[in-house]
């Protein structure tokens, strides 16, 4: 299985999520994603201060073994689902 890393930046900074996993796919890793957004949004104090446009810049970047991005995920999708 591919090791994927983290990345959540925005338009100012990039930091590397402590973690990487080992998923089946892209797919498996945008899950992944879109939780690390959601724990972001939750764990960060100043969050619910950020306007709609600032918390819209916030991104997590998928970078696979190969150090080439595979996707990025925008902090708004995770907003869309139930």
């Amino acid at each position: 299985m591919p090791r994927y890393r983290f990345f959540i930046s925005n338009q100012q900074d990039r930091v590397r999520y402590p973690r990487s996993f080992d998923l089946a796919d892209a797919d498996a890793a945008k899950g992944v994603a879109l939780q690390i957004a959601r724990t972001f949004a939750e764990v960060v104090p100043y969050w619910n201060g950020l306007s709609a446009d600032q918390r819209n810049g916030f991104i997590v970047e998928i970078v696979d073994e190969a150090d080439q991005t595979v996707l990025t995920v925008p902090f708004g999708v995770q907003d869309s689902k139930p």
